[in-house]
């Protein structure tokens, strides 16, 4: 048979070894300046990315990050490839800084998949690096586990002047749910619920009856447009988010079972990040269940009004104060007037609303005395949600905005609204920012607080049958 094709053997043996040559310079190699162009070549710049990403040494020599077992070679760049850290990953270590806007990808390739976006300055674990790539993980109460990779080239630490600088609080587009957080809900509701709109937001509940989705309906349908008139704030985009809805307080506990951080005896919680605020109705009247709803769908909305991380007082009193407001006949919330009723249930009468909180306010006054406006704003979460003071603090930060909203002595709606708005345009949220815009004496300003809280003392409504 005649052979189409022969070849020196010594021909071949030069070949190989130039190949594997070339091969082992670019791979010790992979930041040079013809891998680079290769990256922006039509057809191979994918390949050149990924080899790239593969073979890049870690920044730092051969400092390990710390608690891993390293694989590869070595070079006159020091180590190479990959570090794997073995720990577990909610408190992985090491851990680097990332800034805003840092795309979070599915894989450590310039053309994979983005899984999010970051959108604070924010410490996050180490789970492996490569090169510039680095795998994290974080996790929170409001956005749960993120993990991914990023690209971080010539990463270094942060100036102690940068992480002292406080990040501007700037409104977020609101999320949808994933279908995979749809599907739980879904899952915990008798015959796996219906699906209905309730105003700009999709609703999914298994509560009977009409009366209190129509509430939901009227209520979420108005709330945008009085938080607007309330507090001089147009929140950017549109709704988009959902409700779950259940009638069972034990399908509720199911739901949050997977997040030990959302407490139970709440009866409610609000995702912004993720898109969605849940509650239960089980054994409560119309009045709560729509103040609660109200509550949970005003975070939603301070996300695009203001912005996330808002400091707790701001988060809760304005949350708070719109849900303890009075609900007219037509279901609109009326800010400024306390709403408030009280309900029989066989031998036991329970209470709701914001006249229970001024009780509480006056109660403490005359007792052991409230903290003032200045000690308030500067509270961090963990010591604005204690257990003993936490329903206290949600009075307390409440009934500062409505008082800063009314027309009573001392107070001073522009300027509280001025405040927002410094906010909402990236201003940097210090306890200092808040006494700029009101511009008032800090004594004065407590004592005519104070005075205006006594006069917001009412007596219980009258209690309505519920039956359960």
């Amino acid at each position: 048979m005649r052979r189409f094709f022969s070849a020196d053997p010594r021909l071949v043996l030069l070949l190989a070894v130039t190949v594997f040559g070339a091969f082992a310079w670019l791979s010790r190699n992979p930041g040079s300046d013809l891998v680079r162009r290769a990256e922006e070549w039509p057809l191979v710049g994918t390949l050149a990315s990924r080899f790239r990403a593969a073979y890049s040494a870690p920044s730092g020599g051969r400092e390990k990050l710390g608690g891993g077992q390293l694989s590869g070679g070595e070079s006159g760049q020091g180590e190479i490839l990959v570090e794997a850290v073995v720990s577990d990953r909610v408190s992985a270590r090491p851990q680097v800084w990332v800034e805003p806007g840092t795309r979070v990808q599915v894989s450590p390739m310039l053309d994979s998949e983005v899984r999010a976006t970051v959108e604070l300055l924010g410490n996050y674990s180490v789970i492996e690096r490569r090169g510039d790539w680095f795998h994290i993980y974080r996790y929170s109460v409001d956005q749960g586990g993120l993990e991914g990779w990023i690209r971080l080239e010539g990463y270094e630490e942060p100036s102690t002047e940068r992480l002292q600088q406080p990040e501007p609080v700037l409104p977020l587009a609101a999320v949808e749910p994933t279908p995979k957080k749809v599907r739980r809900a879904r899952s915990f509701m008798a015959g796996g619920g219906i699906e209905a709109p309730c105003g700009p937001y999709t609703l999914y509940t298994d509560v009977d009856g009409a009366s209190v989705s129509e509430s939901c309906s009227l209520m979420a349908r108005s709330l945008e447009a009085t938080y607007r008139e309330r507090f001089g704030l147009t929140p950017i985009g549109e709704a988009a988010e959902s409700i779950f809805l259940f009638a069972s307080q034990g399908s509720y506990e199911a739901f949050i079972s997977d997040d030990e951080r959302i407490p139970a005896e709440k009866g409610g919680h609000a995702a912004p990040a993720r898109g969605y605020v849940a509650l239960h109705s089980e054994d409560l009247p119309r009045e709560a269940v729509v103040s609660t709803l109200a509550h949970e769908l005003t975070h939603l909305i301070n996300r695009r009004g203001l912005g996330p991380a808002l400091p707790p007082w701001l988060s809760e009193g304005m949350a708070d104060d719109l849900a303890e407001s009075r609900i007219d006949d037509s279901g609109r919330l009326v800010p400024g007037e306390l709403g408030g009723y009280s309900v029989v249930s066989g031998t036991e009468t329970r209470h709701f609303g914001g006249v229970v909180s001024a009780s509480r306010l006056i109660e403490a006054l005359d007792g052991s005395g409230l903290p003032d406006l200045s000690d308030l704003v500067q509270m961090g979460s963990e010591e604005f949600h204690a257990p003993q003071r936490e329903s206290l603090l949600y009075s307390l930060s409440s009934f500062w905005i409505r008082f800063l909203l009314s027309d009573a002595p001392g107070a001073d709606p522009a300027g509280f609204r001025a405040f927002l708005e410094a906010v909402a345009s990236g201003e940097s949220l210090t306890p200092d920012l808040l006494a700029q815009s009101l511009d008032a004496d800090e004594v004065e300003l407590d004592a005519s607080f104070k005075t205006w809280l006594r006069f917001q003392a009412a007596p219980l409504p009258q209690a309505i049958a519920f039956d359960r």
